[in-house]
């Protein structure tokens, strides 16, 4: 019996071409496995396929109540939580088109992407979200109805609100006379069908609605897992934003696809305190969460007893020492084996229990990890696998793995993704990952391709072996006044492996040398200030104090010792408040809006320049002009 159900799962394999299916298939054959973990009541619980699937089914039958067709546009306004999952699968499962919105975005930009993506429904988050829809002036002409995920629906003349209650009631009456429509409906979903209409985050520019078909969805998760073996005995926990294609389609989807349960984490507060109680084993994560755990490890251990300082300080730097090689003596290398027992029983074992202590592997993506940080976790014995991507090639082009994975790349380009580096650096991706084009938006769809190659704005290099390396943003390259190319991020990132440093901003395009703007980890700042005896009623004093001054010009000169001459930061400012996604300088991914940030602090930019330089820049532009 148990070949025959083998057989049969194998031959459904061979028939699903859609996500959808891989989920129908996982409730039918895997019922009772847990599908997810939610926090009720201080305790998280497991929720089985088989509830999960009559979940989502109860929400088709309340969608198809309201009169939710085929190629109809679904807007979700929420933080990441298993709602967000359900009223995802049960849109696209109904043929419809979801379209993620940031819930950290303003009322204004929400109005215009759920106008513009012709949404005829949201699932709101709650009543917080849902006003950022009914107090606009006017409500996007297309939206008909708003489901609330938590709290009671407000009586609006200008809308129809129901709650995720009322809609689940709704499909509970709906589904006994309309059951086999609702399983027809999700049968009918092709792979060709567009499934989502992302919106880049974009650090310039007005979003573009990136269109993700089923079939993109579906040949990333079967290369990912080509790639990474992923079980359901393993369980992930899931903290980033679901509104961003790496989360949903490298978390949620891939998740399915592997048939491995997910935990919610509470918010993105509790995530250490979530990490502990659910104890995962794989994590997503982008390089501001791995930069901000090894600023706080580094930051805690200076406050620790001198004797524990010593034997943290003397298990970190053994792990930064080369092993012994077959050629030293077996004393030796005993020796070495039995020094990193202890390191890892005193030290390592103790810092990855506060990350639950069974991961094995932690995920990188959505902007380059630093180096140092990437040693630093490998060294407590947690790999990070970086990866690369975006959102027009529905997540990942490359990523690396814990067998191979090499330092300072993105790993090798995915099974069924073709790579190329066209004449100026870019990197240029083709493949069924790619996606079909910008919604309403032909011009810019059409300047996205050469000859079928999607370009991705980055720069990159492939090395011998195929790994690719990300350089920059082609965009953001910087030409001196010189006539010298600098990569801003190259410097950037190498900040993000001092505790003291929360963001660094590299500026000088047309200039005659570099300057940044910094912003200092308020956590760090402190420490630094009571190890340094400085007296402070508040700490926005300490920005300008010259003892921080000195320390931050000592860091800026170490940088600066690694680099080429016209790399060097020659200035730089230090502002009193850090990058954040409530200033709109950060996107929801955590990456620094340069353009915004830039024109933001315009003045004090310049006033690092003297007027010479000023004028020097001046006619850098009239010759740059000249020659267009």
């Amino acid at each position: 019996m148990a070949t025959t159900d083998k057989a049969k799962e194998s031959t459904d394999k061979v028939k699903e071409t859609t996500l959808v299916d891989v989920f129908w298939r996982r409730v039918e054959s895997t019922p009772e496995s847990p599908a997810v973990f939610q926090k009720v009541n201080g305790a998280y619980n497991p929720i089985i396929w088989r509830e999960q699937g009559r979940v989502v089914e109860l929400a088709m039958g309340g969608l198809a109540k309201l009169g939710l067709q085929a190629g109809e546009h679904m807007s979700i306004l929420s933080q990441p939580c298993p709602k967000w999952t359900w009223a995802d699968l049960a849109t696209i499962s109904m043929g419809a088109v979801t379209v993620p919105v940031y819930p950290t975005l303003t009322p204004a930009e929400v109005e215009y992407l759920v106008k513009h993506s012709d949404s005829v429904g949201i699932f709101c988050e709650n009543e917080i979200q849902l006003t950022k829809i009914l107090e606009r002036e006017k409500l996007p002409e297309k939206l008909r109805f708003a489901v609330l995920f938590n709290g009671q629906a407000p009586f609006s003349e200008k809308l129809k609100i129901l709650t995720w209650e009322d809609l689940l009631k709704d499909g509970e009456v709906y589904l006994p006379t309309h059951g086999d429509e609702i399983v027809a409906r999700r049968k009918a979903v092709k792979a060709s069908d567009l499934a989502s209409i992302v919106y880049t985050s974009g650090t310039t520019g007005v979003p573009k609605g990136v269109m993700i078909s089923h079939d993109n969805i579906f040949a990333v998760c079967s290369a990912v897992l080509e790639r990474q073996p992923l079980r359901p005995t393993d369980l992930a926990l899931s903290f980033l934003p679901l509104s961003h294609v790496y989360e949903r389609v490298g978390g949620q989807f891939l998740a399915i696809f592997a048939g491995m349960p997910t935990a919610y984490a509470e918010s993105m507060e509790t995530v250490p305190k979530n990490m502990v109680e659910v104890r995962p084993t794989i994590v997503n994560g982008v390089p501001r969460f791995y930069e901000k755990a090894y600023q706080r490890i580094i930051t805690e251990v200076r406050y620790l007893p001198k004797a524990q300082q010593i034997l943290i300080k003397w298990a970190l730097s053994l792990g930064k020492r080369p092993p012994p090689t077959a050629e030293d003596s077996s004393i030796m290398r005993q020796l070495y084996r039995a020094e990193l027992r202890a390191a890892d029983r005193l030290v390592y074992s103790k810092i990855r229990r506060r990350f639950g202590g069974r991961l094995r592997m932690l995920v990188s993506g959505a902007a380059p990890l630093p180096t140092d940080v990437q040693k630093f976790f490998e060294i407590l014995g947690l790999t990070i696998v970086e990866g690369y991507g975006l959102t027009e090639t529905c997540a990942p082009v490359a990523c690396n793995t814990p067998d191979e994975n090499r330092l300072g790349t993105v790993g090798r380009p995915l099974n069924g993704v073709s790579v190329k580096i066209a004449e100026d650096g870019e990197l240029l991706v083709k493949g069924r990952t790619v996606f079909s084009g910008y919604y309403k938006n032909e011009s810019a769809t059409l300047e996205a391709f050469d000859d079928g190659w999607f370009k991705t704005g980055d720069i990159a290099e492939i090395d011998a072996d195929g790994f690719i390396k990300i350089k920059d943003r082609k965009k953001d390259i910087i030409i001196t006044a010189g006539g010298k190319h600098v990569a801003p991020q190259y410097i950037e990132n190498l900040f993000k492996g001092e505790p003291l440093i929360s963001h660094c901003l590299v500026y000088g395009d047309r200039r005659k040398f570099i300057t940044a703007l910094l912003t200092v980890n308020e956590t760090s700042l402190k420490g630094f200030a009571d190890q340094a005896k400085i007296q402070y009623k508040e700490s926005a004093e300490l920005h300008s104090h010259p003892a921080v001054r000195a320390e931050v010009e000592r860091i800026v000169e170490k940088i600066n010792s690694g680099l080429a001459n016209f790399e060097k930061i020659k200035r730089f400012a230090i502002l009193e408040n850090d990058f954040s996604i409530e200033s709109d300088e950060l996107t929801p991914t955590f990456k620094v809006k340069r353009k915004l940030v830039t024109e933001k602090y315009r003045a004090l930019l310049d006033g690092l320049y003297d007027q010479e330089d000023l004028e020097v820049e001046q006619g850098f532009n009239k010759q740059s002009k000249k020659a267009q």
